[in-house]
């Protein structure tokens, strides 16, 4: 089962959230709804965490170094 939760509910919840990674809950926190971090408990198997990574990573569109500067310099004059 998968958990998610804003930046400021985790803030304010760090040490539940921490407990329920390490119980094999799956905590993703979302910035402005879009999912940003996963909190992983460290004795997880390393391959099941590469698993994960590599998961999310096609799950996501690729973004570009021309898209992370458009994105930087949005609204430099």
């Amino acid at each position: 089962m998968s958990l998610t939760v804003n930046v400021a509910d985790a803030k304010a919840k760090l040490s539940h959230l921490i407990a329920q990674a390490e119980a094999g809950e799956d905590v993703i926190i979302a910035r402005h709804g879009v999912p940003a971090a996963r909190i992983v408990a460290l004795n997880s198997p390393v391959a099941e965490t590469v698993a994960l990574i590599r998961a999310e990573r096609t799950r996501r569109p690729r973004v570009s170094a021309a898209e992370i500067r458009a994105a930087r310099d949005q609204g430099r004059a």
